[in-house]
């Protein structure tokens, strides 16, 4: 095996681990953590009829993922869809090995 097969090997061997410790820990990770702070942003501006506040903080974001290089409507379209599934009571799927591991330490189901 040369030097590069290696270090992938390596590499996806401490990935593995690495995944494997975050799940036992059942700690959230960034994005876990980003997917939340919209989810609230959002639903918390809709509840309390800020309109002109989410605006903003919609068009801050977007300007930011422009800057990254994502197309203006493609980035205008993703939140209209994000805005609409949030204000219908849309919310996110539960990662179900978060739901084993709860049930299994207090011994209730759900």
């Amino acid at each position: 095996m040369d030097r590069r097969q290696e270090r992938l090997e390596k590499q996806k061997r401490y990935q593995r681990g690495y995944r494997a410790r975050k799940k036992q820990e059942r700690a959230p990770e960034r994005d876990d953590i980003a997917r939340a702070l919209l989810h609230y942003a959002i639903v918390e501006n809709l509840e309390h009829g800020r309109h002109r506040e989410l605006a903003r903080l919609i068009e801050s974001i977007s300007e930011r993922l422009e800057e990254q290089g994502f197309c203006a409507s493609g980035t205008r379209q993703a939140w209209r869809d994000l805005v609409v599934r949030y204000g219908e009571g849309w919310n996110f799927q539960r990662k179900l090995h978060l739901m084993v591991a709860s049930d299994d330490e207090d011994g209730s189901v759900g």
